[in-house]
């Protein structure tokens, strides 16, 4: 009797598991609910700093890349702004009054310094914060320094520790009132002909060298994905971008779904796996190319769920930005799921462009004392936001 038994559930579990893997052979078709784009079609207002204290004279020699970054960059999002205001900044914003041109030819250390305020001693901690306090929701900041922080003497790891403090505390104030809040920090390098200051008070001549400074962009998320969107960073390649790193709050997307050929929703299995595509506009994340490219921060609800690649779309017409492959596996059987697009972590350039103790500059020209710091500070300020986006889908057997 128990023999007899035992072949009769053995006989359900191969009914059972032919039934799972026999629905492989079956069409599907696949569903969503409709997203619609939070981008704003209304133009921010821009307003640009430029740190001009001592330590970034060296950037204003002839032939600067950083100077050719703003005035390209600045006059591309120039277009897709309804004003742009334009400053110097050190212990002091100092309004400029003249236009976007003569803005960039007189970025000299003559008119740095006829510019005025503390040129000898700045606080990134309150420069960061000023520029802050300038966004709102309609206004996005642009703010350029080589973000060196001044170590004190002694404790400087203590002196490092609380500049990410402050950093956290600025941002966490400015998404109290702007509640999409992005921040885009882009490391890029220029030549620099000039003094470096060294925490003792010394100063070393640099001739001829590269020297890393940074662009962040602040604002409201959806004025981002809109300046993103008319002048991509890719444009800024040829001026030597290593880096980009972003940050903002969970983003509700627009997505669509279909079969393999972008043709239908129906998708017909093939050897028994089911081949998906997601087409979605990913701009309001504010993520770069290489980490929306990154497999490693999708996941399914249903592990068995693959994804095969995420691709960026060239067509500047399209209302997306890329688009997701990903295989049902034969025997999966699946009514509805979730694709996660993780927050990413910190890119490892940050770590590298690190340097701890602002000595010896012959051996770090590619780094930047305390950029660490300043970087994981505005993570901090984002440490609950795990999720990027989600993309919920159905799935129906036809």
């Amino acid at each position: 009797m128990k023999q007899t038994s035992n072949i009769l559930l053995f006989c359900v579990a191969v009914i059972f598991i032919a039934a799972v893997v026999g629905c492989g052979s079956d069409k599907i078709e696949v569903s969503s609910t409709p997203v619609e784009s939070t981008i704003t079609s209304q133009n921010p207002c821009l307003k640009v700093f430029i740190e001009n204290s001592g330590s970034m004279d060296g950037y204003m020699c002839d032939g600067s890349q950083l100077k050719d970054v703003v005035y390209d960059y600045v006059s591309d999002v120039n277009r897709v702004s309804s004003k742009t205001d334009l400053y110097y900044i050190n212990s002091v914003l100092i309004p400029y009054k003249g236009n976007l041109t003569n803005y960039i030819k007189a970025l000299n250390p003559t008119a740095f310094k006829n510019a005025g305020g503390n040129r000898s001693n700045t606080d990134l901690g309150d420069l960061i914060a000023n520029v802050l306090n300038e966004v709102n929701d309609t206004t996005v900041c642009v703010f350029v320094s080589d973000c060196i922080l001044d170590l004190p003497a002694k404790d400087a790891q203590k002196f490092l520790t609380n500049c990410e403090i402050r950093i956290k505390d600025e941002v966490i104030n400015a998404q109290k009132r702007v509640s999409d809040l992005g921040v885009e920090i882009l490391k890029l390098s220029s030549d620099f002909n000039g003094k470096y200051f060294y925490p003792n008070g010394t100063a070393e001549v640099l001739k001829d060298v590269k020297r890393p400074y940074y662009i962040w962009i602040f604002g409201n998320k959806n004025y981002l994905a809109k300046l993103n969107a008319a002048v991509p960073f890719s444009q800024l390649a040829k001026y030597d971008l290593s880096g980009i790193v972003a940050f903002t709050n969970q983003s509700n997307v627009p997505f669509d779904i279909f079969n393999n050929a972008l043709t239908s929703k129906t998708v017909v299995s093939a050897r028994g796996d089911y081949h998906i595509i997601i087409q979605a506009d990913f701009r309001t994340t504010l993520q770069p190319d290489g980490m929306v490219q990154d497999k490693g921060n999708y996941s399914f609800n249903n592990s068995n769920i693959i994804v095969d690649g995420i691709y960026p779309i060239s067509d500047s017409k399209s209302k997306y930005s890329h688009y997701i492959k990903f295989t049902i596996p034969n025997g999966t059987n699946i009514a509805q799921d979730c694709l996660t697009f993780n927050t990413p972590k910190i890119p490892s350039w940050v770590i590298e462009s690190n340097d701890d103790t602002g000595a010896n500059i012959q051996e770090n020209l590619n780094k930047t004392t305390g950029i660490k710091y300043l970087i994981q500070g505005v993570a901090d300020a984002y440490k609950n936001e795990k999720v990027s986006t989600t993309f919920n889908f159905n799935i129906k057997r036809k």
